[in-house]
């Protein structure tokens, strides 16, 4: 009977441990959301309750979609998530103050065999994916043991140096295999293997928890697997100074923890801004099978670039002729390499401190100077915290001065984003769409008053190009209305004097045509007509642009003249007012003198002109850029004494790269000299040199690219015009790209999706590409060679009625279209690759 009861007892026990297993902090594989952290698991009788860690910034949105689900990884069977504690499931959650949620998520009962689970949200896992969640204590198949599992600190520097994991080591910035693992109780040895390196680590257990590692055995470190604040100075952690540019480069590399081939993630992009061209460089990383990368990365200054992958989305900070070795899809974020120090310094101080959404709620019951005031009162606060971290030796001198001038331009670039923060406040406050362009409001402009925080030795202070906010308070301060040339003509005598200047040689029509126009020149400068233009020219120009459509038409019959104007707008019944009256009398008057009688007979050599001009449309569009640049240097002189200098050299350089770098049209050895020539820093001046030989080169490997082709639109429209595009690609998944050449957006996703291209090239899935007339036809068939797919180039109007089909409101805008041409998604958003793979493949075997 005893034995019974006991073996009865024993039953009962085992049932309740069951009915109640407790998993603390469950050994995971790769994460896709390395600050999401399953703190505990608990298997019931009816349920499995996994408990959740999230800490981010305070405000950071989240929510539990639905389809949320666990898996067996063995079977691959799923359980959906039942409940939620602590959270609502799909719907938006907010991180609080203190940045740090806990919640349940509540799933169905797993059955006891069940060795390993995935988490997922959504069907296919598309957000954050947690792999190989351990339910019992797995035996490490390296032979590491487990006290010495992870990642370890040098106790004298502080220094990320070691990590040991399931599979692999990290040592030195490479990912290394395991050879010879020989421990004893925590002491022995382990010997690393990476291709035709080798390396042996001596091991040796010490006090608390600490280790002794290191290659000689005599000379072992004391490392500890908890990071402890350093106070040790570092001798390469001096403030930078100038010179600050230089030709160079710098090597990013990384390994992703716990990577398997089933994560499916091929390449790491990394987008890099350059402050001379204005432009955003994307460069891509392939993955290795083991979960290492690596790339050398062009770099002429140190600065943060941007990195973009299912794992990490962020920034690093990378200096020129250094490297950077960072370990992707752990709690926590590591570095290794030269620029270690200060990546992990600047991520110990990363303040949100300009909040839109309450700026929007304030910002229309401020006045200027309030919202200045609102705006300083934010930066000094940030700057206190700073200050703080610094007399702590919480962080280094090149992460102060980085972070520094970083609150610094911050705040300037808000204070001259003032007009577009109200104007959204206003949008928002009426509810008035984005693609409404014209609003019924008028704010009151600016004064040069409320900038006096632009100085000199703001704009011109080049160490500030290691802050980022440098590059966008330049952008600010460039399209500023105050300095900017309200609107620009060029005439073309003006263009034959540059023309002159250049040595060059007139035909004898244009020789004519000049005489002529010498002559008219001559005419409207007569004191009649010169007193007539200081009295009406603002009237005139007025009413001309008020009514340009009708001007329009009635000069395409070279039946234009005022008086016809005046005709046709009392014809039909179209209200003039009392001083455009007082304007077309005097034009009537003015009309009988001799002048405009001799200046009426040159309208008959209007061809002649747009020939002229045509022919010398750079020359002109030069000219034209100079005359905004010279406006825009004497006033930044002007009203706020910033000189020509480094600030102007960028915001120059920036123009005429739109030109070489983005439109693909190089300048002219002759263009070339002159630009250089208004160039006071002569890095910037070699740069663009260098850039313009760069894209000589680029239009000439193109033009040996295939890959691509280019198709010519179906001459349709409506509905049919989207129908007849897609007849072609019948039977394949067909990924919808709008976009254009001037497009930053457009073509760096365009770069970043080229390794899926390449990957599906064999699958029934078809790329095509659409622009319209404002993608300049040269700086197009420059461009799309090395763009590989379908590309159609649309009318004005075939390009509208597909925005309308689509609400396009701005691009790049993607569509996804079905085998048989039907539309799947008129707004696909973007997708990693990783993700958009996925959808594709779905699509591909519906």
């Amino acid at each position: 009977m005893k034995k019974t009861i006991t073996f009865l007892l024993l039953l009962f026990f085992s049932y309740q441990i069951y009915s109640q297993k407790m998993i603390e902090n469950p050994k995971t594989g790769f994460s896709t959301a390395s600050y999401l952290t399953i703190k505990k698991i608990e298997i019931t009788n009816t349920a499995t309750v996994l408990t959740f860690e999230i800490s981010q910034y305070a405000g950071f949105r989240f929510s539990i979609p639905k389809e949320t689900y666990i898996k067996d990884v063995a079977s691959n069977e799923k359980l959906f998530i039942k409940s939620a504690e602590g959270i609502p499931i799909n719907d938006m959650n907010v991180i609080p103050e203190s940045g740090v949620t806990n919640y349940k998520l509540i799933f169905g009962k797993l059955d006891k065999s069940v060795a390993k689970i995935e988490y997922g949200e959504a069907n296919d896992g598309d957000n954050w994916h947690i792999y190989d969640i351990a339910l019992h204590d797995l035996p490490n198949p390296s032979g590491i043991n487990t006290e010495l599992e992870g990642n370890w600190y040098n106790t004298e520097n502080a220094n990320w140096e070691v990590s040991f994991y399931d599979t692999n080591a990290i040592y030195k910035s490479q990912v290394w295999q395991y050879g010879a693992v020989s421990l004893k109780k925590g002491n022995g040895s382990v010997t690393l293997t990476n291709k035709d390196q080798k390396v042996t680590l001596f091991v040796k257990k010490g006090k608390a928890g600490n280790y002794f590692i290191g290659e000689n055995p005599k000379s072992l470190i004391a490392f500890a697997n908890t990071k402890k604040l350093a106070v040790k100075s570092d001798n390469d952690d001096k403030p930078y100074e100038l010179p600050i540019l230089k030709n160079d480069s710098a090597v990013y590399s990384g390994y992703i923890k716990n990577y398997s081939k089933q994560n499916n993630i091929k390449t790491i992009s990394i987008h890099i801004d350059d402050i001379i061209t204005g432009e955003q460089n994307a460069q891509i990383a392939k993955v290795d099978e083991n979960g290492f990368f690596s790339i050398k990365i062009p770099l002429y200054y140190p600065h943060e670039v941007w990195v973009r992958s299912p794992v990490f989305n962020g920034s690093v900070f990378l200096e020129p002729g250094k490297t950077l070795f960072q370990l992707l899809g752990d709690k926590n974020v590591l570095f290794m390499g030269e620029s270690a120090k200060i990546n992990s310094d600047l991520i110990q101080f990363n303040p949100r401190w300009f909040n839109y959404d309450e700026v929007s709620s304030k910002i229309l019951d401020m006045k200027p100077a309030d919202y200045k005031a609102y705006c300083q009162n934010l930066a000094n606060k940030e700057m206190d915290k700073l200050e703080t971290l610094k007399k702590a030796n919480a962080i280094g001198n090149k992460a102060y001065q980085v972070k520094k001038l970083n609150i610094q331009y911050d705040n300037y670039e808000h204070m001259l984003d003032y007009s577009s923060n109200f104007m959204s406040a206003y949008r928002n406050k009426n509810k008035i769409p984005r693609e409404q362009r014209e609003i019924d409001f008028k704010m009151d402009s600016l004064t040069a008053d409320y900038y006096d925080f632009i100085t000199d030795e703001l704009a011109n202070n080049q160490l500030a190009v290691i802050t980022n906010s440098y590059r966008y308070y330049l952008n600010q301060l460039q399209y500023l209305d105050l300095i900017n040339l309200k609107s620009v003509s060029t005439s073309i005598l003006e263009i034959a004097a540059e023309l002159q200047k250049r040595n060059y040689s007139f035909t004898e029509q244009e020789q004519e045509l000049l005489v002529y126009m010498k002559e008219a020149e001559d005419l409207q400068n007569t004191p009649v007509q010169k007193e007539f233009q200081k009295k009406y020219g603002k009237i005139s120009s007025a009413f001309y642009t008020k009514h340009q459509k009708i001007v329009t038409e009635m000069a395409k019959g070279d039946n234009f003249s005022t008086l016809k104007l005046e005709q046709y707008l009392i014809k039909n019944n179209i209200p003039i007012s009392n001083e455009e009256k007082e304007f077309l009398m005097a034009a009537r008057e003015l009309a009988k003198s001799p002048s405009p009688k001799k200046l009426k007979q040159y309208t008959s050599i209007s061809k002649n002109l747009d020939s002229f001009y045509k022919k010398h449309e750079a020359i002109s569009a030069y000219l034209y850029s100079e005359k905004r640049t010279d406006f825009r240097n004497k006033k930044l002189v002007e009203l706020f004494n910033v000189k020509v200098g480094f600030a102007t050299d960028i915001m120059t350089s920036q123009d005429v790269c739109d030109k070489i770098v983005s439109q693909l049209t190089p300048l002219s050895e002759e263009d070339l000299v002159i630009v250089q020539k208004s160039i006071q820093t002569p890095f910037i001046a070699d740069y663009i040199r260098k850039a313009n030989e760069q894209t000589i080169a680029k239009i000439e490997a193109n033009k040996k690219q295939t890959g691509f082709v280019l198709n010519e639109t179906p001459k349709t429209e409506g509905d049919e015009l989207f129908a007849s595009i897609m007849k072609k690609y019948k039977g394949k998944v067909v990924y919808v790209d709008f976009w254009a050449t001037w497009c930053g957006p457009c073509r760096s996703g365009i770069e970043e999706i080229k390794p899926l291209k390449e990957e599906m090239a064999g699958e029934n899935v078809a790329f095509v590409y659409l622009t319209n007339q404002t993608s300049p036809e040269n700086t197009y068939s420059a461009m799309i060679p090395e763009i590989k797919g379908e590309h159609y180039r649309l009318s004005a109007d075939q390009w509208n009625y597909l925005a309308g089909k689509f609400n396009i409101s701005g691009i790049p805008h993607y569509v996804l279209a079905g085998k048989n041409g039907e539309v799947i998604n008129p707004k696909l958003g973007h997708m990693s690759n990783e993700q958009l793979k996925t959808e594709l493949e779905k699509r591909i075997k519906e």
